[in-house]
């Protein structure tokens, strides 16, 4: 490890009560640690008897908001950041938020605000992709690096 590099850490922890569950992740930005999250999300994903259709919107809705931090928040950052991951349910609503602390996206960008034919171009198809998977979506600079808020009624 570099000298003054922090140590690679994931953590999480799990609530549960009557009214529904939620789980927080931090993981390092790096590819590597995508399939604990992928995994853990899955099996969030069983426990609830979701459909195989809707948990791999789900998954790959993730797969793609972590992919996107990892490869834009940190590309110019010596150092790996980290991610924070929050996946909900309450009810009918399972919210997954992916929150990196990187360097941000320009301006306050929202998916809705994306053409659709974006998909088609070489670059830039990842909030196209998030938007199409979820019910609701939204992918917004903050004051320490960039959020995406996904929204699937369950």
């Amino acid at each position: 490890m570099a000298s003054g590099a922090s140590p690679k850490n994931e953590t999480s922890t799990l609530s549960i009560s009557p009214e529904g569950l939620s789980i927080h992740m931090r993981i390092p930005a790096e590819r590597g640690y995508v399939n604990n999250a992928v995994l853990t999300l899955r099996e969030v994903c069983d426990h609830l008897n979701l459909a195989v259709k809707q948990s791999n919107r789900i998954v790959l809705a993730l797969e793609e908001a972590l992919l996107n931090s990892i490869e834009h928040a940190y590309e110019e950052v010596e150092q790996t950041g980290q991610i924070d991951l929050h996946f909900s349910v309450e009810g009918e609503e399972f919210l997954l938020v992916v929150e990196d602390f990187g360097r941000g996206i320009p301006g306050d960008k929202n998916i809705d605000s994306i053409d659709d034919r974006s998909i088609l171009n070489d670059r830039g198809r990842g909030l196209c992709i998030l938007r199409g998977l979820s019910d609701k979506s939204v992918v917004q600079a903050t004051d320490r690096g960039t959020r995406a808020t996904m929204l699937f009624y369950i």
